[in-house]
């Protein structure tokens, strides 16, 4: 089962895989006003163990704190390239959301139980097998989890219903887009989509209607 939490106040979302022992692993800790996404959590009554993090944008790691705090056994996944983010206010912008007045703390946390990844490593959590894809151009080390049994992808802010992720924030790069696009283009049909923002989509529509996708 997957479940989707939808943040109002920034448009990003995150998602739970869940088994039938409801234990859960967590696709991103988006940002939250007043412990919201934890509190989602807490009443799906979930034994999280996982928290896969597609990259290191404050939108998408502002709750990680707060929900390791409450599952302080949870491994937290990020690629190589990715895990300074979660250390510098630069490369995560909660500096410059916060002085653009977004509610957002400054954050800067390592996680007790960090695991870094790298391209093609199967993460196995809650009885899931979880693919690291690496897809690096929004940032360095943006990655996409792939999860064959449930022919689900988890994309983050690199495939959007019809779209990208920009290229023009720190560590962003339009050199490696078409080399990142091209290993999700190569995945099996049927599958489906479930990005950092936005609606959930299906790969083969966007092969087939998203620009970016479709002319690689």
């Amino acid at each position: 089962m997957i479940d989707i939490y939808y943040c109002r106040s920034n448009g990003a979302n995150s998602f739970l895989g869940i088994n039938e022992k409801n234990e859960a692993f967590l696709v991103d800790a988006s940002f939250s006003e007043n412990c919201a996404l934890l509190d989602h959590i807490k009443k799906l009554n979930v034994k999280l163990v996982a928290i896969l993090l597609t990259h290191g944008h404050w939108d998408h790691i502002s709750s990680l704190e707060e929900i390791c705090n409450a599952f302080p056994d949870a491994r937290v996944y990020i690629s190589e390239e990715e895990a300074e983010f979660l250390t510098n206010i630069d490369l995560n912008l909660t500096k410059a959301a916060h002085n653009e007045g977004y509610p957002v703390p400054i954050f800067s946390y390592t996680p007790t139980h960090l695991i870094k990844v790298n391209d093609g490593d199967v993460i196995k959590e809650a009885g899931f097998e979880i693919k690291v894809i690496l897809t690096p151009f929004h940032t360095r080390g943006s990655a996409c989890y792939y999860v064959a049994s449930e022919k689900a992808l988890f994309s983050g802010d690199t495939l959007f219903f019809s779209t990208i992720g920009r290229t023009d924030l720190p560590t962003g790069s339009n050199r490696t887009l078409s080399s990142s696009l091209s290993k999700l283009r190569a995945l099996p049909e049927g599958i489906k989509v479930y990005p950092g923002h936005g609606a959930c989509t299906t790969l083969d529509r966007e092969k087939k209607y998203n620009h970016y996708l479709k002319n690689i």
